[in-house]
């Protein structure tokens, strides 16, 4: 028995809708068209669904099983989690190779869903890490450490806190990175050394590093308008994260401050 039919239910309706909630999880995640279109359509294909149709856009995303129906999904957060997508493309290969009963595919589903979902002070000790590392890269002397620690961590708990509470991204990476540059001016004032490699560890940790890369691979893809839309969104963004460091850093000089 096919294990995606019961009898006397048309499954079609629930298996478009996992297939979507597929797509749209490995959007979030920050996964490539290419790669969410390719997903779907081998779970599509898993469930004697040849005729579907996929269309995948960076905010949203439509499933079409010809006349029978139609699943529409909007895209509202994103963000960087690369488990997530592993986990998702895996079990879509698993699925199609032995297919699986509609309600274990949805479980299944949710299980990768949180997969490698690092604690909240999990993710401030990271970022604190990654910044003090990009420090001592960029000319800073161990000195520097603690005060980049502080930077990105404050700057990842900042971005974390607005982002929950719903602020629109640029606005979360704009304040993020004024906040971001504080330690930096704390440090300068002080009379530390470097201060400017305190700095660029901090905002290093809003870059949108793999924004950018996913932009790359959509336009290789031929997703020219997924590539252009990334693209412009990772503009937006380094826009927004130049302005919120250069705020506080001229107002600093501008009263006076040294900047050694």
């Amino acid at each position: 028995m096919n294990p995606n039919r019961s009898e006397g239910q048309n499954p079609i309706p629930k298996v478009l809708k996992v297939i979507a909630d597929a797509g749209m999880a490995l959007l979030a995640s920050g996964a490539e068209v290419a790669r969410v279109e390719d997903t779907m359509q081998r779970l599509a294909k898993a469930y004697a669904l040849d005729a579907v149709e996929v269309i995948v856009l960076p905010t949203a995303l439509f499933v079409n099983a010809g006349t029978q129906t139609t699943v529409i999904r909007r895209i509202r957060g994103r963000s960087v989690n690369l488990a997530v997508v592993t986990a998702i493309n895996q079990l879509s290969r698993d699925v199609s190779r032995h297919p699986i009963p509609v309600d274990d595919l949805e479980r299944r589903l949710e299980e990768a869903r949180n997969a490698a979902r690092y604690r909240p002070s999990a993710n401030l000790l990271f970022a604190g890490v990654g910044a003090a590392a990009i420090s001592q890269l960029m000319g800073g002397s161990p000195i520097n450490l603690i005060p980049a620690f502080i930077s990105g961590a404050l700057t990842q708990f900042v971005r974390q806190a607005l982002r929950q509470t719903g602020v629109a991204g640029g606005v979360a990476d704009l304040v993020s990175a004024i906040v971001a540059v504080l330690p930096a001016l704390a440090a300068a004032h002080m009379g530390e050394p470097h201060p400017g490699a305190i700095l660029v560890g901090g905002i290093m940790v809003l870059t949108p590093g793999l924004l950018i890369t996913t932009a790359v691979r959509d336009g290789i893809q031929g997703d020219l308008l997924s590539a252009a839309a990334r693209i412009l969104e990772a503009l937006l963004s380094a826009g927004a994260i130049a302005a919120g460091a250069s705020l506080p850093l001229y107002l600093y000089l501008a009263l006076g401050g040294r900047w050694v």
